[in-house]
């Protein structure tokens, strides 16, 4: 097989996410986890932090920072103010039915400070950081 024939990753996920009704409903159930570890991880390795350093910055166990950094469950409320302020930075979630665009976002949440963004036959969800 050539190189050329590969497939990337994202042809890899969007083949996934066609073919398997299960992948697909785990996807879009840990996606606002996915996003949130991504902006955690994405400080964590900026600022050359250890996960034990990120920790005490957020009052959270080495473990706990392990724990959200793999992005499988969805950070509750507590979780989510003790990354925003520990990080200094402003989370959005914003989720509309599926037949609307955000309203209530601006638009550089929208695209510049944007993390992630799924869209399911329900709802779109939207993530930013800034």
């Amino acid at each position: 097989m050539k190189l050329s024939q590969l497939k990337n990753s994202e042809a890899l996920l969007e083949e996934q996410l066609q073919s398997n009704s299960e992948f697909r409903a785990e996807w879009e159930r840990t996606a606002v986890a996915r996003f949130i570890a991504i902006e955690v991880l994405r400080h964590r390795t900026d600022r050359g932090w250890s996960q034990r350093k990120l920790g005490e910055v957020l009052g959270m166990t080495q473990p706990q920072v392990a724990r959200l950094e793999a992005g499988e469950r969805t950070p509750n409320f507590d979780t989510l103010v003790r990354v925003a302020a520990g990080l200094g930075v402003e989370l959005t979630i914003n989720v509309t039915p599926s037949n609307r665009k955000p309203h209530l976002v601006t638009k550089r949440a929208r695209t510049a400070n944007a993390i992630g963004e799924i869209h399911t036959d329900r709802a779109n969800l939207l993530v930013a950081a800034g």
